[in-house]
């Protein structure tokens, strides 16, 4: 029977956000139901459909959502005095984004309407890790201008470097359950330090 949208019941689109995606991150999407969602949300079941619709709007909205911190990856947004920090918090933007967003991604893999919303959101809005990429490729660049990094490196190729890293933390124990193989963050960004300091 085909849900209809009226007034909306109480509930907040916020807390059926975190409860979609804590069951998707339990259950897997084939298992998600809308009833499950309201009840760990505590909002009616209509409440869902007011607000997203469908289950894939749900799903497509659960994505989006996650999307919020890679909007404004940009140097100016997160440069600091210090490039370390700086590189640490734009890899801390991209695992927080990659954290909820990879359980969307990779759900949505498993259901041809919900990838086909996902991919057309994505390409729509222009999303993927080369923005990530060219977020911290402008900020090295900067760098590399004012002689604070080596001048002989290619910043998109620290970038993606750095993106990658952030991309295989956060898949790896999701894929797998573990994070066997993978180095330290702490000592990553001391051998990439190393890697792009000016050379004397």
């Amino acid at each position: 029977m085909k849900k209809t949208r009226g007034r909306p019941p109480s509930g907040g689109r916020e807390e059926i956000l975190k409860a979609t995606l804590d069951v998707l991150r339990e259950r897997g999407i084939a298992r998600l139901t809308t009833r499950e969602v309201a009840e760990r949300a505590g909002v009616s079941e209509g409440s869902i459909f007011y607000h997203f619709v469908d289950r894939p709007g749900l799903l497509k909205a659960v994505f989006e959502n996650s999307l919020d911190g890679m909007k404004n990856l940009t140097s100016a947004a997160y440069a600091s005095n210090d490039i370390r920090t700086t590189l640490n918090t734009f890899a801390k933007v991209i695992a927080d984004f990659l954290d909820s967003g990879l359980d969307v991604l990779i759900a949505a893999q498993a259901d041809a309407e919900l990838r086909g919303v996902v991919v057309d959101f994505l390409v729509g809005n222009d999303y993927g890790p080369h923005r990530g990429i060219a977020g911290i490729g402008h900020y090295l660049a900067e760098q590399q201008a004012a002689g604070v990094i080596r001048s002989d490196i290619d910043p998109k190729i620290i970038s993606y470097l750095i993106v990658s890293d952030a991309f295989q933390r956060a898949a790896q124990p999701k894929l797998f359950g573990q994070r066997k193989g993978v180095p330290g963050q702490d000592a990553f960004f001391t051998a990439l330090m190393t890697l792009i300091a000016p050379v004397d």
